[in-house]
């Protein structure tokens, strides 16, 4: 049985351009989903633990993204309040703490995705779908494009380092199996 944290290394996680912020939020979410991930893998032991993977962050990220949407209205009349007395520049320093959480299961979706092989299309679609949903929020469109675009890239890079360990990991076991 694989564990949770062992299975996104596997991935390459570690070879994603991550903040301290961004490591935390992974291992809180590593820590908080590791029994329920374990629980599942029993539950579906005729199953790989990538497609168990899969299921358990596309669930989350739907439920992130349900949420994100149903409390955007309150996010946009705080921001404004900020804004209003803060001013623009301060007020964009303020995250909103979902967005944030939002992002890094995103970010660990999109890596399972690559990982399983899912067409680049879709997950481009998802990655550009996500950024809309995070940054039509703002009500500054000082630097959102700019934002926006560094964010997709982010999520994209994710995607692609989890194909890229699938390959390795594909001609890993095509070396060892020509080698017996």
């Amino acid at each position: 049985m694989t564990d949770l944290k062992s299975l996104f290394f596997s991935l390459g996680i570690e070879k994603l351009d991550l903040s301290s912020e961004d490591q935390s939020l992974i291992n809180q979410f590593i820590s908080n989903f590791t029994p329920r991930f374990l629980d599942i893998c029993q539950q579906r032991s005729d199953r790989a633990p990538l497609d168990l993977l899969l299921g358990l962050m596309t669930q989350q990220h739907q439920q992130l993204s349900q949420q994100w949407q149903t409390q955007q209205q309150a996010y946009q009349q705080m921001q404004s309040v900020f804004e209003s007395t803060v001013g623009s520049d301060h007020a964009s320093k303020f995250q909103h703490q979902d967005s944030e959480q939002y992002t890094i299961v995103s970010l660990l979706w999109l890596l399972v995705q690559g990982a399983s092989q899912i067409d680049y299309s879709y997950a481009n679609e998802q990655a550009e779908t996500i950024c809309e949903q995070l940054f039509t929020t703002s009500t500054t469109t000082k630097n959102v494009d700019s934002q926006a675009e560094q964010l997709r890239q982010r999520l994209m890079q994710a995607y692609y380092q989890g194909k890229k360990s699938t390959k390795q990991s594909l001609f890993n076991q095509l070396k060892n199996w020509f080698k017996h």
